[in-house]
């Protein structure tokens, strides 16, 4: 099947209106389908957001208004539901929003993945100092459908699948993919693999827990 494709309209704007007053927020696109091929993904076992649930969130530059939304990590929208309707916020703008009841923070950032492929798009905040912030792709893959080999089988439906995080590390305003393997690590930062060697070593990290690394990270920066 062809994925289905949406033709892009100009940026517009929506009014909010709730009882603290009116503001207006950029937006990406209305869409009448949030995702641009959601029709073939419709039956799907699994989900394309990292929680299904509308959260209460902010929007920073709108920090008088709570709003709620999810994020869809299979095509990277951010969705906001407005009362009325749900639309997307656009990517490619700036953009930080905080769920609130747990405090956990998305950023449009523009970055190069682990294949070198360009993007902008949200990004979630791990940890943030100073000299640098650690950075989270968070990833959903769907998967076609696989028809049955013999008629004693049955098909394997499509799905949905949370894929590996991609982590990125930014020391000012540069922007690297961040291995979870050492000895990708060493080979990421080649003029002080010795130094990060020793000192994941010295204090016995792991780089398969994020508080570890984040550590690393926070070492790296320092260098």
């Amino acid at each position: 099947m062809k994925k289905i494709s949406l033709t892009i309209i100009s940026l517009i704007t929506i009014l909010f209106s709730y009882s603290q007053g009116i503001t207006s927020i950029d937006i990406a696109s209305e869409r009448l389908i949030m995702s641009s091929d959601a029709k073939r993904t419709a039956n799907a076992v699994g989900s394309p957001y990292i929680n299904e649930n509308f959260s209460p969130l902010r929007v920073k530059g709108y920090d008088n208004q709570l709003f709620t939304g999810r994020f869809n990590a299979y095509n990277g929208e951010f969705e906001v539901n407005i009362g009325t309707k749900i639309i997307a916020l656009d990517k490619s703008k700036q953009y930080e929003v905080m769920f609130t009841q747990t405090n956990k923070i998305y950023r449009t950032y523009s970055y190069n993945t682990k294949s070198g492929i360009s993007k902008k798009g949200f990004l979630t905040l791990v940890n943030e100092t100073e000299k640098s912030a650690l950075l989270k792709e968070e990833i959903i893959k769907y998967y076609e459908l696989v028809p049955a080999a013999t008629s004693y089988q049955q098909d394997k439906p499509a799905k949905f699948n949370r894929e590996d995080d991609n982590y990125y590390l930014k020391i000012g305003d540069n922007i690297t993919y961040f291995p979870t393997k050492k000895k990708d690590i060493l080979k990421a930062f080649p003029k002080n693999a010795k130094a990060i060697k020793n000192y994941i070593k010295k204090n016995k990290l792991s780089t398969k827990e994020e508080s570890d690394l984040i550590k690393i990270g926070d070492f790296i920066s320092s260098l």
